[in-house]
Order: C-alpha cells, then structure tokens, then sequence
C-alpha cells in the first residue's frame, strides 16, 4: 500500500448566469463554496475512507443567447478541491488533507425554464470544463500516546504525489435569478463536477475528482 503521503490526492467551474431576457447578453459574477472530494479505484487490499473538504469558488461568466430558450455560457474562474481521510494503523491516529486550487475553463449549453412572474426566472445548465492547477499542499497529522506530529508541504515536494496538472470534467446543474431592476438581478444556484482525469500517475490507482458547487451572484444585462 502507498504511504499516507501517497494516497493524498484529488475536480468545472460553475457560474450561475440566470435567464433575465432571452434576447440579451448577460454578464455574471460569483462566488460560493465547493464540497469537494475524490473518487477512488485500487487494488490495494487496505482503502481509507476519503471525505469532502471545503473551498471557495469564484467566477466570471458570459452567457450569449441563441434562441428564446436555449444559450451559450462561457466561464472563468477560480476554484478549491482536494479531500481528506482519516484512519488509525498500529495505535496510531492519522489524519491527511490534500488541497489543490484550480483555474478553470468552462464552456455550458444553457436551457431557460418558464416561471410564474416577471422577476424570477430559471435555468438548467451543462457542458465541459478545464481546470489546471495553480497550486496544491498536502498536509499530515499523527497523534501517537498523546503527542501529535504534524507535516506540510507542497505536493512536488518529497515526490508527495505524482499527479496530473489538469482535470477535465462534465459539470451540470440550475439556479434561479431573482430580479432586482430590467438589467440587475441576483443568482443562486448549484452545480455537481464529475472528473474524468486520473489525477494519480500511478498505475496502481484511480482518483478523481468530484465536486458539488454552491453559489451566489450578480448578472447585469446588456444590449
């Protein structure tokens, strides 16, 4: 079995552009909080289990219409993964936490929803996105008789992990817009990223990303 350093691993942006007018381009704004985790294949005979750790998400987005239901969304931002497990070996409490902070890319088909009223509206949203990272930094805790050690580095230091750069994932969700004059309104909305890149270079195993977006905004129309 790899070491607790080893096992540390880790996934596209979400931006909630809400439907104002279907004819108008609508620029948005954004942030929230990221439940972020990893998925985990192996063929190792011991496998802790791996929990969410929570991160910020913040975005620019650009949704362009192209009928009276249907749109383009391109989106922008910065966004916090990683996972933590903990598990006792040999008398021995460990805890491990792997954070990794992403730019990401993303590029959504937006479906617009009737809704009752002339100041809510509603959308569903789907399509890929790239993240490539910009940083990551593992830590370790260990207490052991009633003395607690603790380590942290970054992931390319001490060979931590050997890992991929990027992810790629498919990302879909909705949210609703609530409108605060005919241009302003403010959004809300979720949205569930499932990675495809193996995050782990070791062949041995399979990590990726998984990750559940909650977020709040403003959308300003133009044209």
């Amino acid at each position: 079995m790899r070491t607790v350093s080893s096992l540390l691993i880790a996934t596209p942006l979400f931006l909630l552009t809400p439907a104002t007018t279907a004819a108008q381009t609508r620029l948005g704004i954004t942030g929230g909080l990221n439940l972020a985790s990893v998925d985990v294949s192996t063929e190792e005979a011991f496998v802790p289990d791996f929990e969410s750790v929570t991160g910020l998400s913040l975005g620019l987005s650009a949704t362009i219409p192209l009928s009276e239901t249907l749109g383009l969304q391109l989106a922008g931002g910065y966004s916090q993964k990683g996972t933590m497990f903990a598990f006792t070996e040999d008398g021995t409490d460990v805890e491990s936490t792997l954070k990794m902070d992403y730019i990401e890319l993303g590029a959504f088909g937006v479906m617009h929803i009737p809704v009752s009223g002339e100041r809510v509206s509603a959308h569903l949203l789907a399509g890929p996105a790239l993240a490539l990272e910009a940083s990551c930094d593992a830590t370790a805790k260990a207490t052991f008789m009633g003395t607690t050690y603790e380590i942290s580095e970054g992931c390319d230091e001490g060979d931590v992990l050997d890992r991929s750069n990027f992810d790629l994932g498919l990302a879909g969700g909705g949210g609703l817009e609530i409108g605060l004059s005919d241009a302003l309104g403010v959004s809300l909305g979720a949205l569930y990223t499932f990675g495809f890149i193996d995050l782990d270079k070791d062949d041995r195993d399979s990590l990726k990303h998984r990750v559940l977006s909650f977020r709040v905004g403003l959308v300003y129309s133009i044209g």
